[in-house]
């Protein structure tokens, strides 16, 4: 790697990270389990003897980036609505939490859908407490939004 690269490689990353903020952590498990998602239930398919379906992957498909985009317009929320009230002079005492809320609830929707694959594909493999925690964790959330 020459000195340019490097460089070129340092500043690039570190903007990243300015820009990222505490979203980058995230961010990486946002994808892990979206990844480990579609991993699972590929097995589950396999396992169980149901037909992959094309239909069945593009609405797939679809569902992880109305994920990915819901996650980056938390993201900009969390930006614009600080920029708005400061032209408005008015200061919030805290960080704006739409980003990292709608991160962990996609972390946790996918948590439970990865659970539900494993359980299917070995009914031993996970605990049926965890996902009856999870699934009670995402229905009081869902609850509280009405």
């Amino acid at each position: 790697m020459t000195e340019l690269e490097k460089i070129s490689f340092s500043c690039i990353t570190g903007v990243v990270a300015m820009i990222t903020r505490q979203y980058a952590l995230i961010f990486i498990l946002v994808c892990a389990g979206i990844v480990l998602d579609c991993i699972t239930g590929l097995i589950k398919s396999k396992v169980t003897g149901t037909a992959i379906t094309s239909k069945k992957g593009v609405r797939g498909f679809w569902k992880k980036t109305g994920f990915i985009f819901s996650f980056a317009f938390g993201i900009f929320l969390d930006c614009f609505i600080p920029m708005l009230l400061d032209i408005i002079h008015i200061d919030l005492p805290f960080a704006s939490p739409f980003g990292l809320i709608i991160g962990v609830y996609i972390i946790l929707n996918e948590s439970i859908s990865i659970a539900e694959n494993l359980i299917k594909i070995n009914p031993e493999a996970v605990p049926k407490w965890i996902v009856s925690l999870l699934k009670n964790t995402a229905d009081k959330i869902d609850s509280k939004e009405k």
